[in-house]
């Protein structure tokens, strides 16, 4: 029996990965941690004390040689070998190797992950002449596909019989061995394509020992959710390691705990005159009467509404002050905060007073963070007058302004008591602005109601019918309605709300806002859509539906010249929902339905995939993924 650590390894990194469905990426180089998988390997090969590795490549070769020649830091000498039969399967790749390891060696799968403790100590493992040790998982409850996985049938610590669909069975092959040449003289008795073939020769034999993997993780990266996972633990592990904890000894201490915040209820009425005659409507509670009410809007919708709404709560004996702030995203700085926060407190508000924003997403957004940060808090009331607004910024207790770095940096949660639409105003906005408005709607039926994207792609679109309009807004306060009440932090399905937000932000930003919201969403939702499909979430038809959606309301699909990609991921570094492990993004695996894995709907993008993914939303670069 052997006990010193194994000097060499073979890494069979032969397959195509159809089941994983990368385009245009051989399976041993999808990334794991930005590393492709096969690199990542052999680096924790070469940690475990390996020398020398010997991989068998075959589908895109060149590829895959290529990758690994490379890297100068991949810390072992690295003989690639091709295999033109790869397509024959695992076992003839192995046998490929054949004659070039002489002795003991680590046998490691190249579309695994494993820690590096688990590599270290199958290196160390002692291996009985002629004979293998295989690392199995006892825990098959924790395998995602036990269905299609390689079973395992133990005898204490003895593999006796191995093979997919065996039953009964005890354990999952985690896809680390350590052999000896005997392995390939097995696979040529069991002449089959399985691995497990020539492994169950060896387990007839008594010669086939088993390590159990404890409580170590580890990923049999097969297929798109298989990938999220691995990179979900793999991020997982990084932040809990990014600290030590002092320990020592604790002194005395007593914790108390205290639990605050109920839920909030917000009325939203959807009606036809509400502007231009809001006396019916009693916007301001009974106990706010005698209050200073601040109408927040800007100057355009001022110019169009401003005196006569406020006139006509005047005229039912509330005290009204109009404040006028800058058009659009200007409305939404810090300094424009401080100049509003200024002018309503010397004012004289007092703790029962009233903000009401009348006007767009920007007024919304504004007026909520002032309403939520006034005396802690005072009472909001939104009366929302772009498509915009009615359809997304004002059904919302998320309230924000923009920062230097990027888009709603600085906010709150804070519920509006009550949201009164008013659709009728919808007939004073130009094209641009209804189509601005409709990106927030095409965002809920691609990402939450099926039924709704199909009348949206077959109703025929008019943006000046107000009763399509109506409907669209309509349609839209359900969805989101049904998603705040369900989900209001957005930790699981309410991520539909953030569908194309991620990239659409920071394209809103990159562009000096000359995009509009909408418009930004819309690049966000095409850049999204591409980005699924090359991690193998979807079919190219997502894609596709995406593209008719989105250019049948007249909205852009492809990012501005101008605006490149490293400025693109640089500003996403400052998105509110990044981490420093990586990009997050929502994501759909068909119409319809967020893609979710192990119930997260934030999921991990390798940079090198949203590279991809903003490539294929240039102008005149909107070829088909599946090359």
């Amino acid at each position: 029996m052997a006990s010193t650590t194994i000097r060499e390894a073979l890494v069979p990194a032969a397959g195509r990965g159809a089941r994983l469905d990368r385009p245009g990426t051989p399976k041993p180089l999808v990334t794991l941690g930005g590393v492709p998988l096969l690199l990542r390997n052999l680096r924790q090969l070469a940690r475990a004390g390996v020398e020398r590795a010997v991989v068998v490549v075959g589908y895109e070769a060149d590829s895959v040689r290529c990758a690994v020649a490379c890297r100068r830091d991949l810390g072992l000498v690295v003989e690639v070998v091709e295999h033109p039969g790869w397509a024959a399967g695992l076992a003839s790749s192995v046998r490929a190797a054949r004659g070039l390891l002489q002795g003991r060696f680590l046998l490691a799968m190249a579309d695994h992950a494993w820690d590096d403790a688990t590599v270290r100590r199958m290196a160390a493992v002692e291996v009985e002449a002629g004979g293998i040790v295989g690392l199995v998982d006892a825990e098959p409850r924790r395998v995602r596909d036990r269905a299609s996985a390689v079973r395992v049938r133990l005898d204490g610590d003895r593999i006796v019989a191995i093979g997919r669909g065996l039953t009964p069975y005890h354990a999952i092959d985690a896809g680390l061995f350590a052999a000896t040449p005997e392995l390939f003289e097995a696979l040529a008795v069991a002449d089959g394509g399985e691995l497990s073939d020539g492994v169950r020769v060896l387990a007839e034999g008594g010669r086939c020992a088993a390590v159990r993997v404890g409580e170590a993780l580890w990923d049999d990266v097969d297929t798109p959710a298989d990938l999220v996972q691995a990179e979900l633990r793999l991020r997982r592990r990084r932040r809990g390691a990014a600290v030590s904890p002092e320990v020592g000894p604790r002194p005395p201490a007593t914790t108390y705990r205290f639990t605050t915040g109920a839920p909030a209820r917000t009325d939203v009425v959807v009606a036809r005159g509400i502007v231009r005659g809001p006396a019916p409507f009693r916007m301001i509670c009974a106990d706010s009467a005698s209050s200073p009410v601040f109408v927040v809007t800007d100057g355009t919708v001022d110019r169009l509404y401003g005196e006569r709404f406020v006139g006509r709560l005047r005229a039912q004996g509330y005290d009204v002050r109009r404040v006028v702030v800058a058009d659009g995203e200007g409305a939404k700085t810090l300094a424009s905060y401080g100049y509003l926060m200024e002018q309503i407190v010397s004012a004289g508000p007092d703790a029962l007073s009233v903000v009401v924003s009348l006007g767009g997403g920007a007024v919304c957004n504004v007026s909520g963070f002032l309403a939520s940060t006034l005396f802690r808090g005072v009472t909001l009331v939104h009366v929302p007058t772009t498509l915009m607004a009615q359809c997304d910024a004002a059904i919302s207790h998320k309230q924000a302004i923009n920062g230097a770095r990027g888009k709603n940096l600085v906010g709150s949660y804070y519920a509006p008591q009550a949201v009164f639409v008013d659709v009728q105003v919808l007939q004073s906005l130009d094209d641009r602005q209804l189509r601005d408005g409709l990106a927030e709607a095409l965002k809920h039926a691609l990402a939450q109601d099926r039924a709704y994207l199909r009348s949206l792609l077959e109703r025929p679109v008019d943006l000046r019918d107000p009763d399509f309009l109506e409907w669209v807004v309509r349609r839209n306060v359900e969805l989101k309605c049904q998603l705040m009440q369900r989900d209001p932090k957005e930790l699981g399905e309410g991520m539909v709300l953030q569908y194309g937000h991620t990239v659409g932000h920071a394209v809103e930003h990159l562009s000096g806002y000359g995009l509009t919201h909408g418009e930004a969403v819309a690049i966000g939702m095409m850049a999204a859509a591409r980005t699924a499909r090359l991690m193998g979430a979807c079919g190219e038809e997502l894609v596709d539906v995406h593209t008719r959606l989105l250019e049948r309301y007249g909205l852009p699909t492809a990012i501005p010249d101008g605006i490149g990609a490293d400025a693109i991921v640089d500003t996403i570094r400052s998105d509110k929902r990044y981490l420093v492990e990586g990009v997050r993004m929502a994501l759909l695996d068909r119409p319809g339905r967020l893609w979710s894995v192990d119930g997260e709907h934030a999921i991990p993008v390798p940079d090198d995939v949203l590279a991809r993914a903003l490539a294929g939303c240039r102008a005149g670069s909107a070829r088909s993924l599946r090359s």
